[in-house]
Order: structure tokens, then C-alpha cells, then sequence
């Protein structure tokens, strides 16, 4: 971009920032190249024992996004593209304003033969098992990989006649998320992670398009210190310190019909299988177990022409070392009202529906895993897009 291009972008994104348009807006757009600003205002609130607080009482959160677009046509059947998005927020569960870069990549377009990108965006996983993630606050209880935002990632993609094919690699990164390696507070040292994913969109069948897709994902943990890995970890039912070393992810959805308008349904499920070994701390001789967070959601949903839009499944996680298991299980229900394209506002709440918290036997789902859903929790928000 000429550097007179770029600094009328600049002052369009400042501007419009400011002004909060009211839709996204393509501010540059000459001689192939074009620059679209885009983005949200929020506020939530929370009931208590939502974990979004230390004090574990109702409050009140709101958030911030912006983003830009940018494409340039190189040549007739070649063009680049490019993403930056940043979230700010008033306050995270210790009371700190944050800011941080949600997306941020640069790829070419080659039309037909498919996109290539590079930089930060959650891997090819993400498209298989994104059928049933439709709530705003309390979806996702199933879904190990729905948050695993990875730096250093190159993706491949291709879509035609109803096909997707996804494949992406990630490179090495420290502090990487990764969700199910509860062990390490769902953060690691990663190597490499690979993932690829397929799916298939009929035409419409009735009420809508079937959709299916699977995915299948390996991550390798970083060599080194058991602390950079494990940051030691007990397994409460052998008593030995575990570190991870590599995982194998699979998953499977199925969809029926759009989100957009009438009836919507969909099941997907998934399998993190985490292969670990016993650390130099561990007694000699104790057997080392591997550990498996699986989960399956089934979702539906209907669309109303008026913009109203209601939601409810059934959302389970199963966390398995050796023959020992504990699950969850929430019943999420989301109303949703899109007064226009700009503005909505919703209430959500998600129930327990049989999430192991005995806490005299062992079958404790938020003492083995640091994730709580046995308590019965509400959120209500306002949104503009812009």
C-alpha cells in the first residue's frame, strides 16, 4: 500500500473509531485495494458464583473490539489479505484491565486453488467441532480446542462445490493455551501442533443444509523442565506427578438447518487423549496413566423472522486418568433479540444437570479439573456492532 493509501486508512479507522458507525465500513476501497474497519461495544452482567470475579458476586463487565480487513489484487487470480483484531476489557477475575490481540494474520487468496495464511487464529480443529458453539456466555462445556488461539500458525484452506479442506501447523510457542491440560492451568510449552479438519454443506433439505465435519488434531509438548510443563501436577488418585508429552484430538459434528432463520440442529463430539509419563519426583515404579477430556453437545435453536432467536441443548465433559472418571453435564438456555443488524440484546443461563461434585469419594469435577459447573448460573447483555 502507497503510503499515501496508508495514511488515509489510518485516519478513516481513527475516525471511525470515534464516531462508532453504525455498520462495518469499507473506508478505502481503489485500484484493488481496500481496507474495511469493523466492531462491538458490550456490556454484560453476571450473576454470582459465575467465576468472572473474585468475590463471586454479581457484576457488571464490559468489553471492547476492533478490527480491520485489508485485501490488495496482486494479479487476476492472486490477492492478499490481512487481519488484525484486538479486544480491550474493564476488568478480568482480578480486577485488571486488559488489551490484547485476538487475530492477527497475512495470507494470499488464489481464488479456486484455495488461501494460505500466517499468524494467530485458532487451528483447523476449530471449523470441526464449531457446529454447536452458538451461546454467548455458557456454551462450549464439551469442547476441548473451542479457546486454543495459537501464535505461529500457517493454514491452508479450500472450498468448493460444498467441500472445506482445513489443514494448519503451529509452530513452537511457551505459555501456549490448550485446552483439557488442566494439570498445567490449560497453558504449555508446545512444539508443534498439527491439525486438519474436512466438512461437507448440502443444498438446502427442507428447513436448511445439512452440514457434517471432522477434524483431527496432534500436539507435541516441549522438552525441558518438568516445571515448564507440568508446573507439578498431583494426580490425586495414583499420587504421582505427571508431565505431559503429546495429545491426539478427534472430533465429529453433524448440523441441520441455519442459525438465520427457522429451525437449527446439531451434535458434536470430541476426544483429547493426552499421553503422559511420570516425572524424576514420582515414586519408582508407579505406573503412569494417560489422561482423556471427551465431551459430546447436542443444540437447537429457531430463528424468528422478527429477530428473536431462542437456544437450549445438552452439554456434557468426561475427564478420564486411567479407570478413574469424572463428568460434567450443563443444559444451557439463550434468548436472543436482534432489534437490527447493529444492536441485540439477550439473556442466558446455563443449569447443572448431573456434574459430579461429591466431595467425599473423589467424584469432584471442578476439584480435579479447576473448571466449575455445578452451579447454576445467569448472564444478561447488550451489544453494538458496528
Amino acid at each position: 500500500m502507497k503510503k499515501s493509501y496508508l495514511a488515509l486508512a489510518v485516519a478513516a479507522l481513527a475516525a471511525t473509531s470515534i464516531a462508532s458507525t453504525a455498520s462495518a465500513a469499507t473506508v478505502y476501497d481503489k485500484d484493488g485495494n481496500s481496507l474495511a474497519v469493523y466492531g462491538r461495544v458490550q456490556s454484560v452482567i453476571y450473576s454470582d458464583k459465575t467465576g468472572n470475579v473474585s468475590n463471586e458476586e454479581t457484576t457488571l463487565m464490559t468489553s471492547g473490539r476492533l478490527g480491520v480487513d485489508m485485501r490488495s489484487q496482486i494479479t487476476n487470480g492472486v490477492a492478499a489479505f490481512a487481519k488484525a483484531e484486538w479486544e480491550a476489557a474493564n476488568g478480568d477475575a482480578h480486577g485488571q484491565d486488559t488489551f490484547s490481540a485476538r487475530y492477527l494474520w497475512v495470507g494470499l487468496d488464489f481464488g479456486q486453488f484455495g488461501s494460505f495464511k500466517a499468524g494467530r487464529f485458532e487451528p483447523a480443529m476449530k471449523y470441526a467441532i464449531s457446529q454447536t458453539d452458538i451461546f454467548d456466555d455458557w456454551g462450549c462445556t464439551g469442547l476441548a480446542g473451542n479457546d486454543d488461539k495459537r501464535d505461529g500458525t500457517f493454514q491452508y484452506m479450500w472450498s468448493g462445490n460444498g467441500l472445506d479442506i482445513i489443514a494448519s501447523l503451529s509452530l513452537a510457542k511457551d505459555g501456549t493455551h490448550i485446552d483439557g491440560a488442566y494439570a498445567n492451568g490449560e497453558t504449555a510449552d508446545m512444539s508443534n501442533t498439527f491439525s486438519f479438519a474436512a466438512g461437507y454443506t448440502s443444498p438446502d433439505v427442507v428447513f436448511g443444509p445439512i452440514a457434517v465435519r471432522a477434524g483431527f488434531e496432534h500436539g507435541t509438548f516441549a522438552d525441558g523442565e518438568v516445571m515448564n510443563n507440568v508446573a507439578g501436577y498431583q494426580n490425586q488418585i495414583k499420587g504421582t506427578q505427571l508431565r505431559y508429552d503429546d495429545y491426539n484430538q478427534y472430533a465429529v459434528g453433524l448440523s441441520w438447518g441455519s442459525l438465520d432463520l427457522g429451525p437449527y440442529v446439531a451434535g458434536v463430539y470430541q476426544s483429547r487423549d493426552f499421553s503422559t509419563s511420570a516425572v524424576p519426583t514420582a515414586p519408582q515404579g508407579t505406573e503412569t496413566v494417560d489422561l482423556t477430556v471427551s465431551g459430546y453437545e447436542f443444540v437447537v435453536g429457531y430463528a424468528l423472522p422478527n429477530g428473536i432467536a431462542l437456544r437450549t441443548g445438552y452439554l456434557t465433559k468426561e475427564y478420564e486418568v486411567g479407570s478413574d472418571k469424572v463428568k460434567a453435564a450443563t443444559v444451557p438456555v439463550y434468548a436472543n433479540w436482534q432489534l437490527n443488524p447493529q444492536f441485540n440484546v439477550w439473556a442466558e443461563a446455563r443449569f447443572d444437570a448431573g456434574t459430579d461434585n461429591d466431595l467425599t469419594d473423589g467424584k469432584n469435577f471442578a476439584r480435579a479439573t479447576g473448571e466449575a459447573y455445578d452451579e447454576n448460573v445467569f448472564s444478561a447483555g447488550m451489544r453494538y456492532v458496528f
